[in-house]
């Protein structure tokens, strides 16, 4: 007779599996979900620039981690997740559509996918290995944030730092370890929050399931010490004598707005209105004019000014008045340059930035760098996948549907340029020129700080930049929100000139001040004028700036760690919860 096997116990179909924990919060429903869902959407669209209600940034991300701790499906958190992060780049990032359509919505649909990878290892080492959500997040958020800066030519845009820049105290650890910092902070509370809300769920619910003190006693200390070393931080960093007036300068805005097809009307009459606004601005005497980036289209090296007659005359122009008042003049410009024997291309373009010098010397030149995929350069232009380039060419409305290549060259270095004193015993000045989204990419500052030497590279950075591709809008304060973390990050003063705005002056602590205001005296986008103030210049040299986002890196490799132990969980688990 055939012996009967003995059932195993729970406990042993157990063995060598990880369960997963019930948290007390059950959300079974999807009605339950979507609401959770809806407030997080709706909360994290109020907290950045214009609205700018900042305290909402630390209980924002609460109703989307308790749909990830509390919902009985996994799919479901998935799905929501990608959905919120979907509608919320739609809503939040509409600005980009008058630009591009398609770009538009490809890249929402791209960024909202962070969303599920950022609930799954949470939820599962929430779940699973009891990990606080104060812990857990905000190493994985900060992971999400640098990928995101990173990954595809990066668009670092919508970090919960962002929503601070007006909190002086709060974002002065960003010379520390940059605004993924300050989103660290801001995470751990909101998930320090969840934990409470869960905690409080669980003993309701579930008397002898009470979560252990010693868990809600991490879950709470964690972020209240990250809040109190940041709050003292910040006071002492702002309390400290080390910036100094740097030389005067004048930023001038124009307001023309940009399409594909229309480049914001007559290229002279901007000529006219610019330089009109340069002769005005000259009474308050700056050592140096600040225009955007191609504020209106013209040559101006060399080689390619004198072929083109409006160039021509804008050099001399622009020439004249650096002589005429003893000032620097800086602005963005078109290059061109013939390179019959380059076996690349027979021609070369680049987004420039041109000195003009005091003495009328021959212009300085800063070739942008970080170029933008899809607005300035399409990808695979060079080497083996040199089809795809050719296929998304096609594609592009900027190409006009592949009729010509639109793609610029990225600058060969990232150039700075020395502003000489004028008298004896003056300081001589370095600065750098990033160029338009230049200045939200966090490591195009560090290099022009850093530069990779043991010591500060430059003094101050000027920012130019033509916005007037996304209307007159929320993008515009939200550039301006971005670029104070590049200031703090490095201890630079920053002067700013945008098209369309907002043009203005950034000290090293992150303050802003002195906007361009126009006539309707308010500094919203939309407006022409100029604002004269000098640049700070502090003698700090960041850890920041010398180590760089070492800090990021280590969320986004626990992250990594946290993915892995996630799978092998699957591998040993048949059902997962």
């Amino acid at each position: 007779m055939k012996r009967r096997k003995r059932p195993r116990k729970r406990s042993e179909r157990s063995a060598g599996r990880v369960a997963a924990v019930d948290l007390g919060l059950v959300l079974a429903t999807h009605r339950g979900l979507i609401l959770l869902a809806l407030l997080t959407l709706l909360l994290k669209s109020l907290i950045f620039a214009p609205i700018s209600w900042w305290p909402l940034a630390f209980v924002c991300l609460v109703p989307w981690l308790l749909l990830i701790g509390g919902a009985t499906q996994a799919p479901r958190v998935y799905f929501y997740s990608y959905v919120l992060g979907l509608v919320f780049y739609l809503i939040n990032m509409r600005w980009l559509y008058p630009a591009t359509g398609f770009g538009y919505v490809a890249l929402s649909a791209y960024l909202a996918a962070y969303w599920p990878l950022v609930a799954c290892p949470v939820r599962s080492v929430v779940r699973r290995r009891r990990w606080p959500l104060a812990v857990a997040v905000p190493f994985v958020w900060v992971g999400s944030e640098i990928l995101r800066a990173v990954v595809l030519s990066g668009f670092p845009w919508f970090f919960l730092s962002h929503s601070l820049y007006k909190v002086l105290t709060l974002i002065q650890v960003s010379d520390l370890v940059g605004a993924y910092g300050v989103s660290f902070v801001v995470a751990a509370v909101n998930g320090a929050i969840a934990d409470v809300i869960i905690a409080k769920s669980t003993a309701r619910r579930s008397p002898e399931a009470r979560i252990k003190p010693g868990y809600l006693r991490l879950s709470v200390t964690f972020p209240a010490v990250l809040v109190l070393a940041t709050v003292v931080y910040g006071q002492i960093q702002l309390h400290r004598d080390t910036t100094s007036p740097g030389p005067r300068i004048a930023v001038i805005q124009g307001d023309y707005l940009s399409t594909i097809y229309d480049t914001g009307g007559d290229d002279r009459k901007k000529m006219q209105t610019y330089l009109a606004m340069v002769d005005d601005a000259s009474k308050h005497k700056p050592d140096l004019y600040l225009l955007p980036e191609t504020p209106w289209f013209m040559y101006l090296n060399r080689e390619a000014r004198d072929f083109h007659p409006l160039s021509r005359e804008s050099f001399t122009e622009l020439r004249r008045r650096a002589v005429r008042d003893n000032a620097y003049l800086v602005t963005g410009s078109a290059t061109w340059l013939q390179t019959p024997y380059d076996l690349l291309a027979t021609e070369r373009r680049y987004n420039s930035a041109t000195v003009f010098h005091p003495n009328g010397s021959e212009v300085g030149r800063y070739d942008k760098v970080h170029l933008v995929y899809f607005g300035e350069t399409v990808p695979f232009r060079f080497g083996r996948l040199r089809f795809l380039y050719f296929w998304l060419n096609r594609i592009s409305p900027f190409s006009n549907y592949g009729q010509f290549e639109y793609s610029l060259f990225r600058g060969e270095g990232f150039q700075t340029f020395t502003m000489e004193g004028g008298l004896p015993g003056e300081n001589d000045y370095v600065f750098g020129i990033p160029i338009c989204y230049e200045d939200v990419m966090p490591y195009v500052s560090r290099e022009f700080v850093c530069g990779g030497a043991a010591e500060k590279q430059v003094d101050f950075l000027l920012n130019i930049s033509n916005d007037g591709w996304f209307g007159r809008g929320v993008q515009q304060p939200q550039h301006l929100a971005i670029c104070a973390f590049r200031a703090v990050e490095n201890r630079v003063g920053i002067a700013r000139s945008v098209n369309t705005g907002i043009s203005g002056f950034i000290q090293p602590s992150g303050r802003v001040h002195d906007l361009v205001r126009g006539h309707a005296d308010t500094p919203w986008p939309g407006q022409c004028g100029y604002a004269v103030a000098n640049v700070g210049v502090d003698s700090r040299y960041t850890v920041y700036s010398r180590f760089g986002d070492w800090f990021a890196w280590l969320g986004a490799l626990l992250w990594l760690g946290l993915f892995v132990d996630y799978w092998i969980i699957r591998a040993r688990t048949r059902h997962d919860n």
